[in-house]
Order: structure tokens, then C-alpha cells, then sequence
């Protein structure tokens, strides 16, 4: 992916290095320039700068479209996003041009630089033309190729929602889930009916948070962690009060996204692959990280395995599968010093 985008970015440069020392040559050479201080302009340091302004503003242009589609890239599907890209790109060349120019003739002492001639506007609109043209061609090229992208992003973070849907309705609502649950409901019934009455509201709440959130691509942190509550005291009924989580999250990331049923993943592996009872009870802890630019939400639990406890990993590896197509950006999971910690990148929408 690096490399894809470092070519992205030289190919950039060359094309705005070419067009930078095409345009100047022009300028200087068909504008209203005195033919004898035309060789003061035309010099090897000259074309350096010019080609160096052209990069920075091809660069430039580069990023505000780069960032202008990392966080709103449904514009893709709007051809006005194109037209408006072109608009402020012409903009900004044909300001390029003039100020290049006027820059020119300043140099060379023309008498009030700025007041262009017929012919100087001519050059400069002609020029301009040229490297609308270029430039046009470029960003519609590229424009397409990110639209491509998106619809192949979109079709795989729809495969990979299907699979997800798929393993955390199999994990919930398979039997042996739903029998434990049904045999703890019996025996609180019978032995303490308001408890029962609670039990029943959870694992209600429990399994329609799962069956409407299976349609969508994120949820509100918030209420993921609400459902993992109620997830954690359906076992903690049957499990006894072994098992807590200690939530240490700010309320303003609690308003940031996550992919539905991450967190319930997360806390069933620790369920599934730990061994928890009242003489080894345990935590699990929920809190933010900042890592340079970089803000996580971590969810951590100290490691006593299970025997024959094996993890076939598919359920981490489709997480970050997710997470790569939803935001662009990795899972990190780590396991030191029997500590096992994901670190889920903050999801801002």
C-alpha cells in the first residue's frame, strides 16, 4: 500500500515538474518580455524554482484531495466532487501563472510589471488552457481509479459484514448458547423470580441488539458497550460475580464508532479461552491510548488459559479485516507478560 501511494505522489511530481518549466518557458519566452533580458529568465536555477512552486502546488493539490476523500468518500460517487476538484485546481494554476509572470517582468525591471498587455493575457489563458487540459485528463484518471476502488472496498467490506453477521449469529444463537441460557432462566425462576424477570430482559435486549445491528457497518460505542453490559450479566448469572469489566473510556470517545458485535467478540474469547471461576475471578479493562497520531480504544485481560482451549484466530482475523475497510487502518493485538490486549482504532463519523 505504501508503495502505491509513493507512486501516486511521484507521478504527481513529475507531471506538475513538466508542467511547471513547460509553462515558464512560454511565458517568458511569447510574453511581453524585452528579448534581451529573456536570457536572464531562462537559467538552470529559474526553472528549479518554478519547477519546485509546481511540485509544491501539484502536492498540495494531492493532499486536499486525499483528505477530501478519506473522510468523505461518498463524494466519489458525485461527479460534482470532480468538477469542483477542477474548479479550484484552475484556480489555483491560473493564479500560478499570473503571479509567475508578473514575478518575471518585476525581475527584469519591465515598468509596472502588473499591468498585463494584450498579448500577456493571451499567453497566459493559452498556457492556462494547456495545463487545464493535462491537468483535467490527470484528475479525471484518477478520479475514476478512486471510484473503482471505493466499489471494490464496498463490495468486500459487504462480504466481509455478511461473514461477520454470519459468525456472531452462530456464536449467539446457536444451541448451546441459547440451552445455558434457557437452564439458568429455569432454576432463577424457581429459585429467585426476581432475578429471572432481569434475566429475561437482558438476554430479550441481548439478542435484538444483535439482530439489528447485523445490517449496519458501525454502531455507537456507547451503545456497544450498553450491550456488553447486559451481554457480561447473562453470564455472570451463571458464572457467578467472577467476571467484571472496568470501563475507563471518556464519554466523548464513547460517541466515536466501532463495527457492530466487536466488543462482544472480544469478551467472548476471553469467556471462551480463559479460566474463570470465584478463586480466579476476572477483570476486563476498556480504556484509550493515544500512540502518535493515532487514538485507540483497548480492551486488556490478564491470560490464564484454558486446557485444550484452542483458537482457530478467525474471528481477530476478520475484526481487522473490517477495521481495514471500514477506516483504512489495522487492529493491534498484542500478548506480553500474560497480558492479552486489542487495540481498536477510534472510528470518528
Amino acid at each position: 500500500m505504501k508503495q502505491r501511494i509513493m507512486k501516486r505522489y511521484i507521478s504527481d511530481i513529475i507531471l506538475y515538474l513538466c508542467l511547471g518549466c513547460f509553462s515558464y518557458f512560454v511565458l517568458v519566452n511569447y510574453a511581453d518580455i524585452p528579448i534581451r533580458s529573456r536570457e536572464q529568465l531562462i537559467t538552470f536555477k529559474a526553472f528549479s524554482t518554478v519547477a519546485f512552486i509546481f511540485c509544491g502546488v501539484g502536492l498540495s493539490i494531492r493532499l486536499v484531495y486525499g483528505k477530501m476523500m478519506s473522510f468523505y468518500q461518498y463524494f466519489l460517487k458525485d461527479k460534482r466532487a470532480l468538477s469542483i476538484a477542477m474548479i479550484i485546481c484552475a484556480i489555483i494554476l491560473l493564479a500560478v501563472n499570473y503571479l509567475m509572470l508578473v514575478t518575471s517582468k518585476y525581475m527584469v525591471g519591465v515598468t509596472n510589471p502588473f499591468n498585463l498587455q494584450q498579448n500577456d493575457i493571451t499567453i497566459i489563458l493559452g498556457v492556462w488552457l494547456i495545463e487545464i487540459i493535462i491537468v483535467g485528463q490527470f484528475m479525471q484518471n484518477k478520479f475514476y481509479a478512486d471510484l473503482v476502488r471505493l466499489y471494490k472496498r464496498a463490495e468486500e467490506l459487504e462480504k466481509a459484514n455478511a461473514q461477520a453477521k454470519y459468525q456472531a449469529l452462530q456464536s449467539q444463537l446457536n444451541p448451546h448458547f441459547l440451552f445455558n441460557n434457557l437452564n439458568t432462566l429455569i432454576s432463577e425462576i424457581e429459585y429467585s423470580p426476581a432475578n429471572a424477570v432481569e434475566f429475561t430482559r437482558n438476554l430479550a435486549d441481548t439478542y435484538r441488539y444483535i439482530l439489528i445491528s447485523q445490517n449496519k457497518n458501525t454502531v455507537k460505542l456507547s451503545e456497544e458497550l450498553e450491550f456488553i453490559n447486559k451481554y457480561i450479566q447473562l453470564h455472570k448469572v451463571r458464572l457467578g460475580d467472577c467476571i467484571e469489566i472496568t470501563n475507563s473510556l471518556d464519554e466523548s470517545i464513547e460517541e466515536t464508532s466501532v463495527p457492530p458485535l466487536t466488543m462482544q467478540l472480544l469478551i467472548e474469547n476471553v469467556i471462551k479461552h480463559n479460566v474463570i471461576s470465584i478463586n480466579k475471578p476476572m477483570n476486563i479493562s476498556i480504556y484509550s491510548e493515544r500512540n502518535g497520531k493515532s487514538s485507540f480504544i483497548c480492551i486488556s485481560n490478564p491470560v490464564r488459559k484454558k486446557q485444550n482451549a484452542a483458537s482457530s484466530g478467525k474471528g481477530l482475523e476478520n475484526l481487522l479485516q473490517r477495521y481495514r475497510m471500514i477506516c483504512g487502518k489495522d487492529i493491534i493485538i498484542e500478548d506480553e507478560n500474560n497480558i492479552f490486549t486489542v487495540k481498536l482504532p477510534l472510528i470518528y463519523e
